[in-house]
């Protein structure tokens, strides 16, 4: 009969284990269930798993065909770019804002209710569909509606919110049980009889603790089985839920493998478990039927169900034996090497102190040292590593993770100089570039400099409001030359027909005659580029004419405003905590006029080169507007030629050799690595590469000559 101290020992470590399993299900699953950004990135992860991605592809195709029915015959095609598309980053990231929101809906004050649904479905949509087929892709409405999954206002919903409160208040209790289950299993083996036999059983019981937290993953078949009856949605069920639970392999490996080497410690120095031995006899005693009746009938339900679960899910069993007979050989090894170290320690007692207590055996001192040791690579191996909210999410940041966790005044960005002025826009006069907003971000400027005025629209161009800007003939003389103002005065007389009671805001460069079109469309589409780039950080600067709250409505209107950076610039920060915030768009107003927190001083945040240089000798790096003082340094590197700037000088100044020499210049003698490389018709040359080559990105980079 066992002893009392015994019978207190087991109760002790029996305690300790449920409490140090139930400690890391709680913090582990219960922060990924009420953590909005945990709860997104799992279930975003879930997305790379087939099973959810042709679920999801299922529905994505039928909110495009319901939005476009004359789809329906091109339907395969249609499902089959959709199931390429979930898989990719942009709908993930996508997914993740859309998860974030939904979560915060369904736990805000008196929320209950959980309705999921991907934005900007559309874009992505066209974007994926693009190259295989621009026609059908420019068929794909803008608005998308899928409903991927939708808890109604109900009791369910109520019961989850509850449940958050509770977790949220009971928290303390959860790092408490995390702390006392080890002191517990410790006071188990400590007041236990026979030490080294407790020490076995506990890393026996950690082992087993470690394998039900690992079990978690595969009962999610159940889980599935039991939630639903359509195949498909059996398959996404189980595919989030592993997607879910995997978090939880951590906490299995980690308690596993402690376990192992204290179960290895302590049968080394006893010599009492031969799991190998005992084998057979757990296989004979499983398959040998019990003599009583109710027994029997237990067996045989037991029996059943095990053989169900072997013919619906062998590779699951396969997968749980092996990673049993792995254990088992970890054992053995662990085990033998207790026994090689020990070998030479004396296994005598050391004699009574003067109180006349005994000390441990040397050897069992030893071998415990030896386990601590162990234990301590285990956790030092398996130790949770400093991330951002969504860790591991941003795998990339401006086409490389080495730019992640730079600060934006440590990274380079190719700009160009007056984005807006390009010959895509029917009817500029005078462009800079070759191609639109959106074109210049694709061929990889990642600063846009634009120009935004007051116009009159309703006659053949737009008039600009002189008035309404202050603008003085030196001004616009200087913005676009002599011969420039000129042709927009002779334009401006002509105009007939404008309403001067509808002023808007207008991409335009000194004189909307000259050319313009509106800000809203353009900020739109500079949106849906992001959307389809998730991993992209650019910079806005604008040379300002309007108010900063006129500004802040066209970012609104457009949407655009989702994706600006909104947290604080000092200190400036990185691109993965910009990414990470959902605010990708860095903005500066030349002005500096307040009134819109997130629309920064331009030359406070950013020193410069001068900008007017007619020749390529005449290019300097000497301090202009921002003085010496700002964290960023923009070069301005084009030939002035107003009003028409010259593709032919943009293929000597933005040639790679010549570019990178200016900025390797302009670095050593401003003490600072240049942020934003300005330069005209960014196609022409190698502004992209140059700024590559800055970032040490580009291994096969030569000098400049």
């Amino acid at each position: 009969m066992p002893s009392r101290s015994s019978v207190v020992a087991s109760t002790l470590g029996i305690l300790g284990l449920v409490l140090m399993g139930l400690s890391a299900l709680l913090i582990d699953a219960g922060r990924g269930i009420f953590n909005d950004d945990a709860f997104a990135s799992r279930v975003a992860a879930s997305l790379g798993d087939p099973r959810v991605s042709e679920f999801v592809a299922v529905k994505i195709t039928d909110g495009v065909v319901a939005a476009r029915p004359n789809l329906i015959a091109v339907r395969p095609l249609i499902e089959g770019t959709a199931a390429g598309l979930v898989r990719s980053e942009p709908f993930r990231a996508a997914a993740r804002a859309s998860l974030r929101t939904a979560h915060h809906t369904l736990f805000s004050e008196g929320g209950s209710e959980l309705l999921l649904s991907i934005p900007d479905l559309g874009i992505l949509a066209r974007s994926a569909l693009a190259g295989a087929s621009p026609d059908l892709a420019a068929k794909i409405p803008d608005k998308v509606d899928a409903v991927l999954a939708d808890l109604p206002n109900s009791r369910i919903g109520a019961a989850v919110v509850r449940a958050r409160d509770l977790w949220s208040k009971w928290q303390w209790l959860q790092r408490t049980l995390f702390i006392l289950g080890p002191l517990l299993l410790l006071a188990g083996v400590l007041v236990h009889p026979d030490r080294r036999r407790a020490l076995t059983r506990a890393g026996l019981g950690l082992v087993v603790v470690g394998l039900l937290l690992a079990l978690m993953i595969p009962a999610g078949r159940l889980i599935a089985l039991l939630a639903s009856q359509d195949p498909a949605a059996r398959g996404a069920i189980f595919g989030v839920w592993r997607a879910y639970f995997l978090p939880l392999l951590t906490w299995a490996v980690t308690f596993s493998g402690t376990g192992l080497v204290l179960a290895a410690a302590g049968n080394s120095l006893h010599e009492a478990v031969d799991p190998f031995r005992q084998i057979p006899q757990l296989v004979r005693v499983l398959t040998t039927p019990p003599e009583s009746r109710g027994q029997r009938l237990l067996w045989i339900a037991g029996t059943a169900a095990a053989s169900t679960v072997l013919l619906v899910w062998p590779s699951s069993v396969v997968t749980i034996l092996a990673v049993v007979g792995g254990l088992l050989l970890a054992f053995a090894a662990l085990r033998e090497l207790f026994r090689l170290a020990l070998e030479n320690v004396p296994d005598a007692a050391t004699a009574a102190d003067a109180a006349g207590r005994r000390r441990w055996p040397l050897r069992a001192m030893a071998g415990i040292t030896l386990a601590a040791a162990l234990i301590a690579v285990i956790l030092y191996w398996r130790r949770p590593m400093e991330a951002p909210p969504e860790a591991g999410v941003v795998l990339s940041c401006n086409g490389s993770p080495v730019l992640c966790d730079r600060t934006i005044d440590r990274v380079v960005f190719p700009a160009s100089h007056n984005s807006m002025s390009n010959a895509q826009i029917k009817g500029w006069m005078f462009p800079h570039h070759s191609h639109d907003m959106p074109g210049q971000l694709q061929d990889g400027v990642r600063a846009l400099l634009f120009d935004i005025h007051y116009g009159f629209p309703g006659g053949e161009r737009i008039k600009t409001d002189l008035e309404g800007e202050g603008a003085t003939r030196e001004k616009l003389v200087g913005a676009v030359g002599e011969e420039g103002f000129a042709a927009a005065e002779r334009i401006r007389n002509r105009l007939v027909g404008v309403d001067e009671g509808k002023r808007g805001l207008y991409f335009c460069h000194g004189f909307c005659e000259l050319g313009a079109y509106p800000v809203v469309p353009t900020l739109a589409a500079i949106r849906d580029w992001l959307v389809v780039n998730p991993s992209e950080v650019i910079v806005i600067v604008i040379e300002d004419y309007v108010t900063p709250a006129e500004i802040a409505t066209a970012f609104a209107e457009s949407d655009l405003m989702e994706f600006v950076y909104t947290g604080p610039i000092e200190p400036l920060p990185t691109l993965r905590q910009m990414i990470d915030s959902g605010g990708r768009v860095m903005v500066f107003l030349e002005s500096g006029n307040p009134g819109v927190d997130w629309l920064h001083p331009a030359f406070t945040s950013i020193q410069e080169t001068p900008y007017s240089f007619h020749t390529p000798a005449e290019f300097s790096c000497k301090p202009n507007r921002g003085g010496t003082t700002p964290p960023m340094f923009q070069i301005n590197h084009w030939i002035e030629t107003t009003p028409a700037p010259k593709p032919s000088n943009a293929e000597i100044v933005n040639a790679y050799d010549f570019l990178l020499k200016r900025a390797l210049t302009c670095q050593q003698e401003r003490k600072h690595l240049p942020n934003v490389i300005a330069v005209d018709f960014e196609d022409i040359g190698d502004v992209v590469r140059v700024a590559h080559t800055l970032n040490g990105l580009d291994s096969t980079a030569t000098k400049p000559r």
